[in-house]
């Protein structure tokens, strides 16, 4: 494989690494350390770059920046004003990621860390993170059922301050089907900090013995929440309505990159590998008799001299 061929296959490498975004979770009202570390270069010389923390979609707004002998609040958007801190000492070693605190829902974007030369303005390297912002739900409280007529019971399931809008499911635990959805009506309500509350209201046919399971999911905590209802009828006509709530582990998910992505970059990766095998094989099976290619007059010239040897 030739030098130009191994270049181009690690700029191709490089352009792959560059494009994997890396998926970031962060609880509301927490903090979170927004990665961002040099791939190859571990020791820089903070008086010769600049480093820029922004959005990455329009409008950009800049949320910390680096800039020797630069006073960077100026640049600094009014709504990351004394929540985000840069160190230099990691600087220094390659690490350019952001601490964010008092994290919000406002918060949840993408962004995009920025290293450039200060001479050139050149960018040295650069990182996208994708921020995901997730606040728990309340534990969901299921209402004692109510029978509204003979034939229909309703039961009601509730849960406050919670973040991303949730998924509501309802499941029969008779035997742990699905309920249908049309059966719900569900009624989202947002607060000031921009928090869901959910109550879903449940209407199903009456039978002596109803067991059933409200389900918040959280879909940025991969979490589900679940209260599960029962409704009995006793042998002398009564009725006995019990509660069980499953408390989920409330850890969130690690900073990590999509699966799916890494099987397209690994596919993608793969083909080069192919294309470069293949190009190889092709250049030695080509190979000019003579060496290396120096243009027709070079050819001719090495021929009527290859003519002479052989007369002599």
């Amino acid at each position: 494989m030739t030098l130009k061929s191994i270049g181009f296959f690690l700029f191709l490498l490089g352009c792959l690494r560059a494009a994997v975004m890396e998926e970031i979770y962060g609880m509301v009202g927490g903090d979170v350390d927004l990665s961002c570390i040099s791939p190859g270069k571990k020791h820089f010389d903070l008086n010769k770059i600049s480093v820029y923390w922004q959005t990455k979609n329009e409008p950009l707004k800049t949320i910390n920046a680096y800039i020797p002998g630069d006073d960077t609040s100026q640049y600094i958007d009014s709504k990351y004003q004394n929540r985000t801190s840069l160190k230099l000492e990691k600087m220094e070693r390659g690490d350019f990621s952001l601490h964010l605190s008092n994290i919000t829902i406002k918060d949840e974007l993408e962004l995009e860390c920025i290293v450039v030369n200060k001479s050139s303005t050149d960018p040295l390297f650069r990182s996208t993170v994708n921020l995901h912002v997730a606040a728990n739900y309340s534990i969901p409280v299921v209402e004692a059922p109510k029978k509204t007529n003979d034939t229909e019971v309703t039961f009601t399931c509730t849960s406050h301050n919670g973040f991303p809008k949730p998924k509501i499911y309802w499941v029969n635990k008779t035997d742990n089907s699905l309920l249908n959805q049309s059966l719900q009506n569900d009624t989202f309500t947002i607060n000031e900090k921009g928090l869901y509350s959910v109550s879903s209201v449940l209407k199903i046919a009456w039978t002596p013995n109803i067991r059933v399971e409200c389900c918040i999911e959280n879909v940025n905590l991969q979490q589900n929440l679940t209260v599960q209802s029962s409704f009995l009828l006793s042998p002398d006509g009564s009725t006995d309505h019990r509660i069980i709530t499953t408390t989920p582990n409330q850890s969130i998910p690690s900073g990590k990159t999509s699966i799916i992505t890494f099987f397209i970059i690994f596919g993608i990766v793969l083909v080069i590998l192919l294309m470069a095998v293949i190009s190889f094989r092709k250049l030695r099976k080509n190979k000019h008799h003579y060496g290396d290619y120096r243009g027709p007059q070079g050819n001719r010239q090495m021929a009527e001299t290859t003519g002479k040897e052989k007369r002599n």
